[in-house]
């Protein structure tokens, strides 16, 4: 009886780890979805500034509560962050490419986080499933 205690517990305890990976992934899954969608936002305004045009006035944030006016100049250049703290000069259609490969990278990293999550429910499935096989064996040869 006290080794059946003692399996229970175990199969508990590597049920309540693998939940506890779950929630981490899942956390990684949420801070990419936010990056992803930053990415796809920044794709969007630099589209809808080129529909503008040059010559057009625009209100450019500084900080959280200002924003001053400024004039569509020239958008043929635009200067992507492609590192830390490292920028690069690229042609228009270069940045936006850029960036829908960063995000195509982030839907693939987070396709394997899904199908990570998807294994750790298999694998608590079968933890649980051997557990109650044991159980019902046990009590089939009593």
């Amino acid at each position: 009886m006290a080794e059946k205690k003692e399996a229970q517990v175990r199969v508990e305890d590597q049920v309540r780890a693998l939940i506890a990976q779950i929630e981490s992934i899942r956390a990684e899954i949420a801070a990419l979805d936010a990056a992803i969608n930053a990415l796809r936002q920044t794709v969007a305004t630099l589209r809808t500034l080129k529909r503008l045009g040059q010559g057009k006035n625009v209100l450019i944030p500084v900080g959280s509560i200002a924003q001053v006016e400024m004039k569509i100049e020239n958008l043929d250049r635009v200067v992507v962050s492609v590192g830390q703290n490292i920028s690069a000069e690229l042609s228009y259609d270069e940045a936006v490419k850029y960036i829908e490969d960063e995000i195509e990278r982030l839907l693939a990293l987070r396709l394997v986080l899904e199908q990570t999550i998807a294994d750790l429910y298999t694998q608590i499935d079968q933890l649980v499933r051997g557990t109650t096989q044991e159980e019902e064996k046990k009590e089939e040869g009593k």
